[in-house]
């Protein structure tokens, strides 16, 4: 799908994907541009203390830009405001909630530093407003019955994940290079069916995405249309510009007393089996394939899309060809 999809877009207008196919097609031939990838990725997959405190600073500045973006996602203090972080540490866009807003408090949800995760570098001065709970997203009850299995320690959701008290939810948790392929996929289903339970009905949601032209990307950004009153895109030069990743911003999600029940009794039920699949297999897990989110919209169903999707991702496509042109001049290439 994911080819064909990728030619209906280029063919009815998509001047910048096309560029960008052509350009990553250009960088897959060029061994200095490999490496510079190849580099990237181990500087990340090796990160210091030094390194941690700038990502912090790096991911407050991406989220007042997403902030600003939207106008707002972040109201101003005047009222109580809660919000959920997924993949929190270091903390850069807890950081930027609680110094906007003087009322907000936020639950973070971060991999423990031992396991390989990052840091909470959130200054002390923040914190009586601010709770970490250092936990592996995808070894919580998530499904529909709870779960017993000999391979994982699984742990109840917090209650405070499933009162419905959430204003905002930030779904940016990634998982380990070390870890298998697989885990990427439980990750963000995981993050979904978290967010999904822990939401006011009408809050955002701002969730990472990578490569709006893939099966799974396009079913997203679907997904995310049909539950909000409002739907953004926001690629951050920062820190994704030659890298396939962006921000979808989602607001009024399940806000309207349809799009409600379709959360509810639709989107919701259906991604906490999808979980319970997906951590099936003698506790291998197993990845997604495309007719597994066939309850948001099927192969057949994505192509009346396509216009939609252009108009929403057309910025992202831009940036990120601009920024690899780029890139090759400063390699000579």
């Amino acid at each position: 799908m994911s080819t064909d999809f990728r030619s209906l877009l280029i063919n009815s207008g998509c001047s910048d994907l096309d560029r960008l196919t052509q350009l990553k097609r250009k960088g897959q031939r060029t061994p200095a541009i490999q490496q510079y990838f190849r580099t990237q990725r181990e500087v990340a997959d090796n990160a210091d203390m030094d390194l941690s405190e700038r990502w912090l600073k790096k991911m407050k500045k991406i989220m007042g830009q997403i902030d600003d973006h939207v106008q707002w996602c972040v109201p101003f203090s005047g009222r109580p405001f809660r919000f959920l972080d997924l993949g929190c540490c270091p903390g850069g866009f807890s950081t930027y909630i609680l110094k906007k807003n003087k009322q907000s408090t936020g639950v973070g949800i971060s991999l423990d530093p031992a396991d390989g995760g990052h840091p909470y570098l959130i200054e002390q001065s923040l914190r009586d407003r601010h709770t970490i709970i250092f936990a592996d997203l995808t070894l919580f009850q998530l499904g529909p019955q709870m779960m017993s299995s000999p391979f994982f320690n699984f742990r109840t959701l917090p209650e405070d994940l499933t009162t419905r008290q959430f204003d905002l939810a930030l779904l940016d948790a990634h998982h380990l290079r070390t870890q298998p392929g697989s885990s990427s996929d439980l990750l963000a289903i995981s993050q979904i069916v978290v967010a999904l339970s822990s939401i006011k009905f009408g809050a955002t949601v701002v969730m990472k995405l990578a490569h709006p032209e893939s099966w799974y990307t396009v079913r997203m950004l679907f997904f995310l249309d049909v539950l909000s009153s409002s739907l953004t895109v926001h690629k951050p030069y920062a820190m994704h510009r030659v890298q396939g990743t962006f921000y979808a911003i989602a607001k009024g999600v399940g806000g309207k007393s349809e799009k409600q029940r379709f959360l509810s009794h639709n989107f919701l039920p259906e991604f906490q089996k999808l979980w319970v699949e997906l951590r099936s297999a003698n506790g291998v897990g197993r990845s997604l394939v495309p007719k597994d989110l066939n309850f948001i919209i099927s192969d057949e169903q994505v192509e009346g899309y396509a216009l939609r999707l252009a108009e929403l991702c057309g910025p992202v496509w831009k940036l990120q060809s601009a920024a690899l042109e780029k890139l090759y001049t400063e390699q000579g290439i």
